[in-house]
């Protein structure tokens, strides 16, 4: 009693803080850039140019347009790196006729993000200051300080949601929980509920150690405190916990060369966020939940480790990495990852990537029918992927494709996991809207033969438009052993508002489920069960963002007969807000 009395007194005050905050921050004024926040880590779709007041002389405009390109290195299919859009975006204000510079970051419709830079050029050159920040007594917070060289800048953002859900684990959670240590008096059948949220800071800084090379030396750290209170998925206990979350250093270089030709290379390492394509193999690189609370809201990205060498000439990347995911410490398996990622595209028409992978070391079991146990450890992953996109405004078909596959140096082992996923983007049309239809297939174990063939998931995830395939349905089944049929719809009514209705079928490859669920060890039928959901997203300004949703869930006759036929439809709902500088 004592401890949870505890905990909800730092609930109690977190929310104090959290409001003494929201107050103070809605007073602050407008800053030049927008909050990118929100996106740290998402993966690039397009980057847009848009220039104000060109030049009369064309040539001239022209051969502006590529400094600013090559002050602004920012690629398609890279990942959102808040620090170094930063530091580009005032190398690009401190040109000699640009007067103003700033950027914006939106989601996609087609999936992904969309940086647009927007440059005004000034025919005459303007003095402009050498330095400025707070830390000076300019009114620029949150950059502390930034002359021609260096950026200083701090990072804040904090979110809070409240969830419910009637007959969670299909009100069957005595079952579908059973043996699972993070389960403490979960929430089941009936309406439960209960909030969480977090709260960081951090610093972050980028400095020039090159002007004639262009290379620059970056780094930061934050810390985030999460909580959760009432009656969650796996547990009714009050809990708060606070811990670093990225700590990072990384040397970064640009070369351009007269005949228009970029090469880039970006050397880090540290506690950061990776992923890699669409998130189909590694997407999710730290945990949440349990003492660390804030299930749902999964404030933490950075890996424990992740050590990343990226190279990029034109449209060809390549990268080399080892990665050691922050897992929770009830269930830390320990796995470590090094691999290669090799992509070719120009981000709008088509992409190609290859990927390579293998795991060293990990703790993490697969179990089979027999008894034997096999582990994760020596696992060999093979990615192709091949997409195609839609540059914002431009209607049509778009397509996204991967295949994968997993062996084991250390015994026989064969799975497979595809996707295809074909889409019509109605980007002239009232609402913009965007449909698509996706088919996706996760091996599963056939206990009639000696090679073991259940997928392993690894890393994978992100959200809802992701690999988090069901809001209510990704908790009972992840991306292993299933077959899945998906709709989906990207709407825009108004311009701050968007609307995702998706409604999906899954069903099982195999009827043997060891691995998964124990409640779904087996399956008498494969039929796992439909899900219908929407979510809302309102972008209501730079800073602030509300998100909702509803999803409800029906079991299917494998699920019903496995549960002895004493289930019941799942239905949830979500709402939160996410708060940014």
């Amino acid at each position: 009693m004592d401890s949870l009395l505890i905990a909800k007194t730092r609930m109690m005050k977190i929310n104090k803080i959290v409001i003494l905050l929201l107050f103070m921050l809605t007073v602050q004024n407008v800053f030049a850039q927008v909050s990118s926040a929100f996106y740290e880590g998402e993966r690039i779709t397009n980057v847009i140019y848009v220039f104000k007041n060109k030049l009369t002389d064309s040539i001239a405009q022209k051969n502006l347009e590529q400094e600013v390109k090559r002050a602004f290195p920012i690629f398609p299919q890279t990942t959102v790196r808040n620090l170094l859009l930063d530091g580009y975006t005032n190398k690009v204000y401190k040109l000699e006729q640009v007067s103003e510079a700033q950027y914006e970051v939106l989601p996609s419709q087609l999936g992904g993000i969309n940086i647009t830079l927007t440059v005004v050029i000034s025919e005459k050159a303007k003095g402009k200051k050498e330095k400025s920040g707070a830390l000076i007594g300019e009114k620029d917070f949150p950059i502390l300080y930034q002359d021609n060289k260096s950026l200083l800048t701090t990072k804040f953002a904090m979110a809070q949601m409240l969830y419910s859900n009637n007959n969670s684990w299909y009100a069957r959670e005595d079952a579908m929980l059973n043996g699972n240590p993070l389960a403490q008096n979960p929430a089941g059948e009936g309406y439960t509920g209960w909030i969480e949220g977090w709260v960081s800071g951090g610093l972050y800084g980028i400095t020039t150690l090159s002007t004639k090379r262009s290379v620059y030396l970056y780094g930061g750290a934050s810390y985030i405190m999460s909580a959760s209170a009432g009656r969650e998925l796996f547990t009714d206990e009050s809990r708060a916990y606070g811990a670093f979350d990225d700590a990072f250093l990384g040397f970064v270089g640009t070369t351009s060369y007269p005949s228009g030709n970029r090469f880039t290379y970006n050397l880090s390492m540290g506690r950061q966020q990776f992923s890699v394509g669409k998130g189909f193999i590694i997407r999710n690189t730290a945990a949440n939940g349990d003492n660390r609370g804030a299930l749902q809201l999964n404030p933490r990205w950075a890996a424990d480790y992740l050590g990343l060498a990226s190279i990029r000439y034109n449209n060809f990347l390549l990268q080399v990495f080892q990665l050691d995911p922050d897992e929770l410490d009830i269930v830390d398996s320990k796995t470590v990852i090094r691999g290669f990622n090799a992509e070719l595209g120009d981000g709008y028409s088509n992409q190609i990537g290859f990927m390579m992978l293998g795991v060293p070391q990990s703790s993490f079991k697969y179990y089979t029918p027999s008894g034997e146990v096999l582990g994760r450890e020596g696992l060999q992953l093979f990615n192709l992927r091949y997409y195609t996109n839609k540059p914002p405004d431009v209607p049509g078909l778009f397509y996204k494709g991967e295949i994968a596959y997993e062996r084991n140096s250390n015994f026989d082992m064969k799975s497979f996991a595809g996707y295809s996923e074909i889409g019509w983007s109605f980007a002239k049309s009232k609402g913009a809207p965007a449909l698509r239809y996706r088919y996706a297939f996760f091996s599963g174990d056939d206990p009639d033969t000696e090679t073991y063939e259940r997928w392993d998931p690894l890393l994978t995830g992100g959200n809802g438009e992701e690999w988090v395939i069901g809001a209510n349905h990704f908790k009972v089944v992840q991306n292993s052993n299933m077959n899945v049929h998906q709709l989906q719809a990207n709407i825009r009514p108004w311009q701050r508002i968007e609307l995702v209705p998706q409604a999906m079928y899954m069903y099982a490859v195999a009827n043997n489920n060891i691995g998964g669920n124990p409640a779904l060890g087996y399956l008498p039928k494969k039929e796992y069960g439909s899900e219908f959901n929407i979510t809302v997203k309102y972008f209501r300004s730079r800073h602030w963002y509300w998100h909702g949703h509803l999803a409800y869930t029906i079991p299917g006759l494998g699920v019903k007969e496995a549960l002895s036929n004493t289930t019941k439809p799942w239905f949830s709902a979500m709402l939160f807000f996410r708060y940014a500088l």
